[in-house]
Formats: C-alpha cells, structure tokens, sequence
C-alpha cells in the first residue's frame, strides 16, 4: 500500500461528507425560502445533521462507517 491512498481515502470522506452537508443546506434554505411543504425543509435538515456527523468523524480522524 502506498503512502499516497491514506490520504485519498480521507480526502474522498472529506468531500462526500462535504457534499451531503451542502445540498442539505441548500434543500432546506431553498424551501424554506419559497414556502415549500415543511417535509422537503426537514428533509434537508436532516441531510445536514447527517453531514456534520460525518465530517466529524473525518475531522476527528475516526474510522468513516
């Protein structure tokens, strides 16, 4: 194994978890701002919480699930 896919494996768990965490936030800021049903709004929030679990766990250097 090389020194290099270490870093690729945190940086591709930094991304995704990046990722999800954005699109939660524009989900739920986007309905919310156009008045949309409160389940796309929960919805997003909860992409967010998912997100930031995640990027914890990267952050933080634990193991991504």
């Amino acid at each position: 194994m090389s020194v290099i896919e270490p870093n690729m494996d945190t940086a591709l768990s930094y991304l995704i978890s990046a990722g999800i965490f954005a699109l939660g936030v524009w989900i739920a800021v986007g309905t919310f701002t156009a008045g949309s049903a409160m389940a796309w709004t929960f919805m997003g929030l909860l992409l967010i919480i998912v997100g930031s679990i995640s990027l914890y766990q990267v952050v933080s250097g634990g193991s991504p699930p």
